[in-house]
């Protein structure tokens, strides 16, 4: 079947009218030009609109590269001359496949020479020329890596005055932050000692050591941080909070950080916060039944959903993965966070304020005079905010929310000590999802072996089970044998039954054993034996 004219495709997805066609098409006839950039100019559509319908049309992901993680190790793969005239860049490499973002997904010439130039079989994904030579010109332009820039900039720091706002020192901060970004942290520790300040980056949910600063220069750093972050630079006394956003490749990173008193002088911590990092449900790691379970659930049209796990663990994302799947034009979606980490169109999202008297519960009382559908409470940290939640779940609202527990079952006990009456928990609450996060094991130097006889026992395996893996460590995992995280799961429906040994205040063990539920420690070696993590990452996890 051959490929439908623009027009119709724009109009059957919804983007323009009949006529809005008729008036581009005549204006087509009068000037010669191109369909789309008619349309375009006359702001029907965005071009973004366009590569929508494009990458229905022809089975090509789309890809925005103004949010997308552009893999500066890969940039290496393909020559700069090359990349231009195809009009591609390729994007991430991940188990012999190379993703490239391309202004023609169809040149099956420019597909075949990447292939025979790298090695890896390409994976086309569609993007728009103006994005992807942009994209060229941020990646391939930079002269040299941020180990050089940090390197010259501590020279340099060292042999001038460490003025916070001096060159060196601002490009200093900029490249450590940037460093970050490229290895993915989710973390950047600078740490004073006696003698030194070491840099450390949380990835993959381990810290590891990058660099180490001489102490001369540590004032002039945490000085140009609090800067840029909007904190008062005299008070090292108590700890502080801010935040900034710096450029990175076609997008910004937007960075909280913390301050804290240590003997040695401030700690600093800041946090990236990356809003490309989004992923859908099928990507967080449910299996097949869970995702089952969860699509029933979130499709009701009130009650209470809570998330469970350490700091860290992936809930936000998780709770913000589920409200993308709900977003539509016919809901009102609000929420209220501590501190808002993504940003969502059509949502309405609101963040705490302490200082100003904006509490999780003030702002509940608000938004439920904002006539929402759906409610997302970044935290029940309290009785006041947990009993306004169920509350609303009660009077007709969905309302997602997260606390802190063990397991899934831990969480019921939880908010019943919270002050929540037994009753309300047990009428209200549809589900308890609880999770943790585990490192995949990298593709690159993924090998088979055989696990040791305690480890075995001690996730209550045969010896005959299997088979398992593990990374042995490579250049592209920096010898860790691990990249990337997935979640592991277990999720507590409220069935009738459930509900009522909630009513009956059951133990957190008796209602775990009732439902027979899959818990995080089975989804974790089912995973294993996919060959997706360890089991040793299990044991570090879950134990």
């Amino acid at each position: 079947m051959g490929m439908k004219p623009l027009g119709q495709m724009l109009i059957e997805a919804g983007f323009i009218t009949e006529e809005q066609l008729e008036i581009a098409l005549k204006e087509q006839k009068r000037t010669g030009e191109k369909l789309g950039e008619i349309l375009l100019r006359m702001g029907f559509v965005t071009r973004e609109d366009i590569l929508k319908v494009l990458s229905r049309q022809w089975g090509v992901p789309y890809i925005d590269l103004k949010k997308a993680f552009v893999d500066p190790n890969v940039i290496k793969l393909v020559p700069e001359e090359t990349a231009r005239e195809h009009k591609l860049i390729p994007i991430e490499a991940r188990e012999g496949t190379l993703v490239v973002a391309m202004a023609n997904p169809n040149d099956i010439y420019a597909i075949d020479l990447i292939e025979s130039i790298t090695g890896y079989k390409v994976e086309p994904r569609l993007s728009d020329e103006e994005s992807i030579f942009k994209a060229i010109e941020v990646y391939y332009g930079v002269a040299k890596s941020p180990d050089q820039v940090i390197e010259e900039s501590v020279k340099l720091a060292l042999t001038e005055e460490t003025a916070e706002g001096t060159p060196p020192i601002a490009q200093l901060v900029d490249m450590i932050v940037i460093k970050a970004a490229i290895e993915r942290a989710t973390d950047i520790h600078i740490e004073p000692d006696e003698r030194v300040v070491r840099v450390r980056y949380r990835i993959d949910g381990i810290l590891r050591s990058y660099y180490t600063l001489p102490r001369k220069i540590y004032g002039a750093v945490v000085t140009r941080v609090k800067i840029i972050a909007g904190l008062d630079i005299s008070e090292q006394r108590v700890p502080q909070d801010g935040a900034f956003t710096i450029p990175f490749g076609l997008k910004e990173i937007a960075i909280r950080v913390s301050t804290y008193p240590t003997i040695y002088g401030e700690s600093i911590v800041m946090r990236l916060l990356n809003k490309a990092s989004l992923l859908s449900l099928d990507q967080l790691g449910f299996s097949k039944d869970h995702l089952k379970v969860l699509r029933r659930i979130i499709n009701k049209p009130y009650g209470m959903v809570v998330v469970t796990g350490p700091t860290g663990s992936g809930k936000t994302t998780t709770l913000y993965s589920i409200l993308s799947v709900l977003n539509a034009l016919e809901k009102n979606i609000m929420t209220v966070e501590d501190p808002s980490e993504y940003r969502i169109p059509l949502i309405k999202q609101s963040q705490v304020n302490e200082k100003a008297g904006f509490t999780f519960a003030k702002a509940l009382r608000a938004i439920l005079r904002h006539d929402p559908d759906v409610i997302l409470i970044g935290e029940m940290r309290d009785r006041e905010t947990a009993e306004m939640g169920f509350r609303a779940a009660m009077t007709g609202h969905l309302v997602f929310s997260t606390v802190h527990a063990n397991t899934a079952a831990a969480a019921i006990p939880r908010l019943i000590d919270m002050g929540i009456e037994p009753f309300i928990v047990a009428s209200s609450l549809l589900a308890v999802i609880a999770q943790r996060l585990v490192r995949r094991i990298c593709p690159r130097c993924k090998e088979e072996y055989k696990p040791d006889g305690e480890t075995l026992q001690l996730l209550g395996l045969r010896e005959d089970e299997g088979p398992f893996f593990r990374g042995k460590g490579c250049e592209y995992c920096k010898n860790s044998g691990y990249k990337g995280r997935i979640g592991i799961y277990e999720i507590l429906e409220i069935t009738p039954e459930i509900a009522k040994m909630i009513a009956e205040k059951a133990s957190a063990y008796d209602i775990e054993r009732a439902a027979g539920l899959k818990k995080m420690k089975e989804d974790g070696i089912e995973k294993a034996k996919a060959g997706i993590t360890t089991l040793d990452e299990i044991l570090r996890v879950v134990g």
